[in-house]
This record gives C-alpha cells, structure tokens and sequence, in this order.
C-alpha cells in the first residue's frame, strides 16, 4: 500500500475522533450549563452555529471559572484540524 494512502487514511481517523470528542465535550458542556440555569430557559442540544457554539463556551467559562471542558473541547478540534490538514497534504490539495 503507497505510504502517501496510509497516512491519509491514519489522518482522516484522526479527524474523525478529534471532532466526535469535540462534539462530546460541547453536549458536556450543555448539560452543565442547563443545570446552572432556571427550568425554562435551557440551551438546545441541537443545531449548532458558530455563534451558539462561541456563547456556549463564553456561559461555561463563566459558569465553571476553574472548569477544563472547554479546554479539551478545544483540543479536540484543534486535533481535528490538524487531522483535516493532513489528509488535505495526502491528497495534494495543499502542497
């Protein structure tokens, strides 16, 4: 197998994970917000923009001053991004 493939596809796995654990730290995140507010104004688990998923981090840090879910959401993402860059060095987009 060419070994240009191999680290491809090793890269792409690794941006699938980096952004399912991004994802689970962001629903983390949700739940601990929700229980810090009142019963009838809970955030959505659903539909996610830019600018929810930016509030969603403002409110947790606020929230949980000493709090590292945000940290590692961020982790994951940035993990998934390296990933998605590397699959686009492998597949010659960039580079």
């Amino acid at each position: 197998m060419n070994t240009r493939l191999t680290i491809g596809i090793v890269s792409f796995c690794v941006a699938l994970t980096g952004l399912v654990l991004a994802n689970l730290f962001l629903y983390m995140m949700i739940g601990e917000i929700n229980r810090k507010r009142p019963e009838k104004s809970p955030v959505s688990y659903f539909g996610f923009t830019f600018p929810k998923t930016l509030r969603i981090l403002a409110e947790y840090r606020n929230a949980y001053p000493d709090g590292r879910l945000h940290f590692y959401a961020l982790a994951a993402f940035s993990l998934a991004i390296a990933g998605l860059a590397s699959v686009a060095v492998c597949v010659r987009i960039i580079g």
